[in-house]
C-alpha cells in the first residue's frame, strides 16, 4: 500500500522523485533512455458520405514513460510509471504492451515503490526493491543470454550503430523492428538471407538505408548492391534514403565501376540480353565482390525459380542477400518465403492505418449496364471501320482488350470527372486501364470532360505508360508534393509498383486485376499519408470489381511459410526447373509486363473491334469505408439496400415469390451478397441477430413487420404441418426446425443440409427413404418452408 506521502503524487511526481532518480543510479545515462517517443501517431477516419476525416488522438496515449536502450533506438526494456495512489501491478501489463511492439523481452512497472519486473521470453515476474533496478551491462548479458548471443557477436552488435542527424529523426517502432531484427539475425544468427515484409508507404527504403549502414559501420559488409527492376525504384532511393552516402553510384550500361562501394542496379542492365555478345554483365566481378545485396520489390521475379534475374542471386551466392517487398508472392513459382525464409517482420497496411501511419481509405463501387448484363451486336451491327461484328455476348473482362465501347470509355471518364468535383478537381488521380492504348483513350476522354481545366493547362491529364515517353517525362512532377501538375495519370502497369505517389487521393480502377500481388501494390498508390498537403484519405474508384478481392483472407493477412522452415540459419532452395533454349520469343528475356499491348516478335498486332454509340448507363453504385475495426462496410447500408432489392425484386409481392420459389434461398443471398449486402450486416444495422433473413430484406425494402426465427418457427408447429410425419421423418424435420430458430433460413434450405446437421440419424439415403425418396424430402421442406413464410 502507498504511505500517505506516496498517496498524493502524481504520475510525474513518482517519476521525478522516484522512478528516474533509481534507475539513474543503476548506471543509465541521459542517451540510454528514450523519453516522450510515440509508438503510434494520431489516427484518422473518414466521414461517410463527407468525403472528409476526423482525426483521433492516440499518439499521447501510446507513450512509454522510460524505453531503455543498448546505444540509441537500440530499445531492450520499457518502464511504465504509475502515480503515487496506484501500484506497480496496475502498469505491469501496459509495459508488457509496449514491450511487445518495440519487440524488447523486458517490461518494468512502478509507481514510486518498487520494480516488478516481467521477462516476456520466459513469463517470470519478480519484485524489486528501489535500489536493485538492473545496470545496462547485468541487463544487456541477460539479452544475449536470451538470444543466444556470443561474446564476439556482442562486441559486433556494439560497433553496428544506426546513422543519425542534426534533424534527429527517430525509427518508427516497426521499423526498429525490422532493422534491429535483421541486425542481429545477421550477426547473431549468421543468417545469409532475410526478408521484410512491409505495406507501401511504412519505409522501406529508410529501413534497407538503416540496416546497410549499420552492418557497414560494424565492419560485416563494405560492397553493398541495390537491385531493383525500374529506374524510379533506384533515382528516387539514391537521392532519399541513401544520400548519407557519398560512395554510391548507379549501374550504367552495365558496368560496374569499381571505384564505389554502393551500387545501384536494374536485373535487366545486369543480366543483358542474350543478344548481347557480352550478356551477363554481372560476371564482370567476383562472385565474392558483394557484401550484401538488398532486392527491392522482390516479389517480382527475383526469387523466381525459372527466371534469368535469379542467375544475378546464385552468382553472388557468397553474400547476404535482403529481400524487401509489401505483397509476398507464393505462386507462380516466385515464392519470396521459400528463397529468402520466413519475414523477419510483416507490417500490414491494417496496422499501418490503425497506428496512424497510412491513410485509411473508401471504396466506391460503380456498376455499369453493360458492365453488368455484358452487350451483344445487333444482327448486321458493324464497327467503326465498317466491319461486321461477330454476334456473341461481351463480356467485361472483354472490354478494352478485344472489344473497345468508345461510349463506355466515356461514361468512366464522366463519372470520374463527377467524383473530382466532389473530391476536388485539382486532386491527384492515377486511372488503372487495361492496355497502353486503353490509357491513351481514357486519358482523351478526361480531356474532353475537363476541357476547361485542360485550355488552362494540357497535362491535367496525360499518360503515363512505358511507350509514352512525354508522359514518363512528367513522373516527378506527379509524384511532387509542391506541383499541381499532372492532375490526372492514365496507366497500364507501369505506376503498379514502387511509385513514390505522395498526394494520390484518388484510384480509379478499370483494369480486369485478379493477381491479389498486383492489387496490393495497386492500392499501395494511396496509403502514404500526408496532412501536411491535405492528404488524409483516399478513394478507390472501382469499375471491374477488382476490389472483391479485400475480401479475400489474403488481402491483409500474415506472410505464411509454406516449407514450415525454423529460420535459422538459412532456408533451402528449391531446385530450378529446366529452362527453353532459345526458341521463337527468344528464350527466357522477360516479355513486355502483362497487359500492355505490345506484340512479341513474330507475332500479329491483335485486332480490337472497335464500336461507338452503345448506350451506357449507370445501373447502381455502393460506397465502402473502413470501420473502426479496419473492415468496409456499406455507407448508409439500409438506403443502399432498399435500393438495390427494389433493383431485383419491383414489388413484395415478387420478393415472396421468388423466396418461396423452387430456386435456391442461398443464390437469392448470393445475388444480394454481390451487390455487397451482406446478411451478417443486416443484422447488425437492425440489431437483433434473432431476425429471420426474409424479414430482414423485406422490412427495409417494404415496410413489413420484423419477425424473429422463433416466432416463426412456433408458427409452423401451431399449423399441425408436423402431424403428417412420424418416426425418422418427423424427427429430421424437428431437427431441421431447431437448426433454423437457432441459426438461419440458409442451414437447411438444400439437400446439403443433411450431411451439415442430419449426422445422427443414419445418414442420407436412411433419411430419404423415411420420407420415402429424395423428392419427397424436398417437398416437404419447401412445404414446410412455404408455412415459414406464409404469415407474413
Amino acid at each position: 500500500m502507498p504511505t500517505q506521502k506516496r498517496f498524493h503524487e502524481s504520475e510525474e511526481d513518482t517519476k521525478l522523485r522516484h522512478i528516474t532518480p533509481a534507475i539513474q543510479r543503476a548506471g543509465w545515462k541521459a542517451d540510454q533512455i528514450l523519453m516522450e517517443y510515440s509508438l503510434k501517431a494520431d489516427r484518422y477516419r473518414i466521414v461517410p458520405g463527407q468525403n472528409c476525416t476526423i482525426k483521433e488522438t492516440q499518439a499521447s496515449r501510446t507513450k512509454p514513460d522510460y524505453i531503455l536502450c543498448r546505444g540509441i533506438n537500440r530499445p531492450f526494456a520499457v518502464v511504465e510509471a504509475k502515480k503515487g495512489a496506484k501500484s506497480a501491478r496496475d502498469g505491469i501489463d501496459q509495459a508488457i504492451a509496449y514491450a511487445q511492439m518495440l519487440d524488447v523481452p523486458f517490461a518494468y512497472a512502478s509507481a514510486g515503490e518498487c520494480f516488478l519486473e516481467f521477462e516476456i521470453p520466459t513469463g517470470k515476474q519478480r519484485e524489486l526493491p528501489l535500489d536493485k533496478f538492473p545496470s545496462p551491462a547485468e541487463l544487456w548479458s541477460r539479452w544475449c543470454k536470451l538470444h543466444d548471443i556470443t561474446d564476439e557477436d556482442s562486441k559486433t552488435l556494439d560497433k553496428a550503430l544506426y546513422y543519425t542527424s542534426a534533424e534527429g529523426h527517430t525509427p518508427r517502432y516497426y521499423q526498429m523492428q525490422a532493422i534491429n531484427r535483421t541486425i542481429d539475425a545477421i550477426v547473431g544468427k549468421h543468417r545469409r538471407r532475410a526478408l521484410l515484409v512491409m505495406a507501401t508507404g511504412t519505409g522501406k527504403t529508410y529501413t534497407a538505408f538503416q540496416i546497410v549502414w549499420r552492418l557497414r559501420k560494424a565492419g560485416v559488409v563494405r560492397n553493398v548492391l541495390y537491385l531493383a527492376d525500374r529506374n524510379q525504384l533506384i533515382d528516387q532511393t539514391l537521392v532519399d534514403d541513401f544520400a548519407p552516402f557519398n560512395t554510391a553510384t548507379k549501374i550504367q550500361k552495365g558496368v560496374i565501376d569499381q571505384n564505389y562501394e554502393i551500387y545501384f542496379g536494374l536485373y535487366q542492365q545486369l543480366k543483358g540480353d542474350d543478344s548481347e555478345p557480352m550478356a551477363d554483365h554481372f560476371r564482370q566481378v567476383p562472385r565474392d565482390y558483394f557484401d550484401l545485396i538488398i532486392v527491392d520489390e522482390c516479389h517480382r521475379g527475383s526469387a523466381n525459380e525459372s527466371s534469368s534475374w535469379r542467375d544475378i542471386l546464385e552468382y553472388f551466392e557468397p553474400a547476404i542477400q535482403i529481400g524487401m517487398t509489401a505483397t509476398p508472392n507464393e505462386k507462380n513459382g516466385s515464392n519470396n518465403l521459400d528463397y529468402f525464409g520466413d519475414p523477419l517482420i510483416t507490417y500490414t497496411l491494417k496496422q499501418g492505418i490503425e497506428d496512424g501511419f497510412l491513410a485509411p481509405y473508401q471504396v466506391v463501387s460503380v456498376h455499369l449496364d453493360k458492365d453488368v448484363q455484358g452487350w451483344e451486336p445487333e444482327e448486321g451491327e458493324v464497327d467503326v471501320e465498317g466491319n461486321p461484328i461477330p454476334i456473341r455476348l461481351y463480356t467485361l473482362n472483354e472490354f478494352d482488350k478485344t472489344l473497345e465501347i468508345r461510349s463506355r470509355t466515356r461514361k468512366v471518364a464522366e463519372v470520374v470527372t463527377s467524383y473530382l468535383q466532389h473530391l476536388g478537381r485539382m486532386s491527384k488521380t492515377i486511372i488503372f486501364c487495361t492496355t497502353q492504348r486503353h490509357a491513351a483513350n481514357m486519358r482523351d476522354a478526361i480531356r474532353e470532360c475537363n476541357r476547361d481545366l485542360v485550355a488552362q493547362n494540357h497535362q491535367y491529364a496525360v499518360r503515363m505508360t512505358a511507350d509514352d515517353e512525354e508522359g514518363r517525362g512528367l513522373y516527378e512532377d506527379f509524384i511532387s508534393v509542391n506541383r499541381p501538375y499532372p492532375v490526372v495519370v492514365t496507366t497500364s502497369k507501369l505506376l503498379t509498383t514502387g511509385a513514390n505517389t505522395k498526394c494520390v487521393k484518388l484510384i480509379v480502377l478499370d483494369s480486369n486485376i485478379r493477381s491479389m500481388t498486383e492489387f496490393k501494390q495497386i492500392i499501395g498508390r494511396g496509403t502514404r499519408l500526408r496532412p501536411d498537403a491535405d492528404k488524409t484519405f483516399f478513394t478507390i474508384l472501382d469499375f471491374r470489381r477488382a476490389c472483391d478481392l479485400f475480401h479475400d483472407p489474403d488481402f491483409d493477412g500474415p506472410a505464411d511459410n509454406s516449407t514450415n522452415w525454423s529460420g535459422e540459419g538459412d532456408p533451402p532452395t528449391r531446385g530450378r526447373p529446366p529452362q527453353f533454349d532459345g526458341g521463337e520469343k527468344g528464350g527466357d528475356i522477360p516479355p513486355a509486363p502483362p497487359g500492355d499491348d505490345i506484340p512479341l516478335d513474330g507475332e500479329e498486332p491483335r485486332r480490337i473491334i472497335v464500336v461507338d454509340g452503345v448506350d451506357i448507363s449507370l445501373a447502381g453504385k455502393s460506397v465502402s469505408y473502413l470501420d473502426e475495426n479496419g473492415k468496409l462496410v456499406v455507407e448508409k447500408f439500409e438506403d443502399y439496400t432498399r435500393r438495390n432489392i427494389l433493383s431485383c425484386f419491383s414489388t413484395e409481392e415478387a420478393f415472396r415469390e421468388a423466396w418461396n420459389g423452387a430456386k435456391a434461398k442461398a443464390v437469392i443471398k448470393e445475388e444480394l451478397e454481390s451487390r455487397g449486402i451482406l446478411v451478417e450486416h443486416l443484422k447488425q444495422e437492425l440489431g437483433n441477430p434473432d431476425l429471420d433473413e426474409f424479414d430482414m430484406i423485406r422490412h427495409i425494402a417494404f415496410g413489413g413487420e420484423l419477425l424473429t426465427r422463433q416466432l416463426r418457427a412456433s408458427k409452423v408447429r401451431n399449423a399441425k404441418f408436423l402431424e403428417k410425419y412420424q418416426g425418422v421423418a418427423r424427427e429430421v424435420l424437428e431437427h431441421l426446425l431447431d437448426t433454423y430458430t437457432d441459426n438461419s433460413i440458409f442451414e437447411i434450405d438444400g439437400v446439403e443440409a443433411l450431411t451439415t446437421h442430419c449426422q445422427d440419424f443414419g445418414g442420407t439415403k436412411k433419411i430419404f427413404k423415411a420420407f420415402g425418396d429424395q423428392k419427397s424430402y424436398i417437398r416437404a421442406i419447401r412445404e414446410m418452408e412455404y408455412i415459414l413464410y406464409d404469415y407474413a
